[in-house]
């Protein structure tokens, strides 16, 4: 697909990414990831071993989380480790491809826990958290234009996987799991073109900006009717009466 082959930008080593963070600081609490490497059609290649941790953070946890992820302030004492040594694992995780893939993530708020948790931790790695959120490409608002609800609204993961027939694999805000199944909306995306081009004609048909011919033409075409160039004439001679 051209257009999501202009998103990648020739990357062909993609890093799904899932953050959890706190509930009002938005530090990062929790990370999963897979490497993933591509074929030149864009399709998935190779999965790498997933790379998960719990992260200390300076806030709570929050109410509203916890009862999200199931993690606790206590097991963030327990397993959690600084955001520092969070950076320098999930560099060597990468390896060798750090600088060549691009990051991959379900909504900009990712972004913004890991721009807060090097806000938040003087000792870390301003740079590499920055060169991570240059990098990413937002998976959820490239599917949006192509696919949304009856309201024009984007979707969950979960009821976007739900589009494809595919089901959600695992327990919902887990980090790592999450990350998979982001892989697994990817693979899905690029195997039902058919799927992605009837969900389209959905967001054509509902779209506003168009010239009122323009969508009268698009209404019919939507609804299977066949429209001739002196149809599309008349339309425009009775918008312009």
């Amino acid at each position: 697909m051209k257009a999501l082959e202009k998103e990648l930008r020739g990357h062909d080593c993609l890093i799904f990414l899932d953050l959890e963070g706190t509930q009002f600081s938005h530090e990062m609490i929790e990370i999963g990831a897979y490497k993933v490497l591509l074929a030149p059609d864009q399709s998935v290649k190779k999965i790498f071993p997933g790379f998960q941790s719990y992260v200390k953070a300076k806030a709570k946890v929050g109410r509203v989380v916890t009862d999200l992820t199931g993690i606790t302030d206590a097991k963030i004492k327990s397993d959690g480790v600084p955001f520092r040594v969070v950076q320098q694992n999930f560099r060597k995780y990468v390896g060798k491809d750090w600088g060549k893939c691009l990051y991959v993530t379900f909504g900009s708020h990712d972004l913004r826990i890991i721009m807060q948790s090097a806000e938040n931790n003087m000792d870390s790695s301003r740079e590499e958290a920055r060169y991570v959120t240059h990098n990413a490409f937002d998976l959820s608002e490239f599917i949006s234009r192509f696919i949304k609800d009856e309201h024009d609204n984007s979707l969950s993961l979960t009821n976007y996987l739900k589009v494809f027939g595919v089901p959600f694999e695992g327990q919902a805000h887990d980090a790592l799991v999450d990350a998979y199944n982001l892989i697994d909306l990817y693979k899905a995306f690029l195997a039902h073109p058919e799927i992605v081009e009837a969900e389209y004609k959905k967001v054509l048909a509902k779209m506003t900006h168009f010239p009122v011919p323009v969508m009268r033409v698009l209404q019919k075409l939507n609804a299977g009717e066949a429209v001739t160039p002196q149809e599309y004439e008349e339309q425009v001679k009775e918008f312009l009466k």
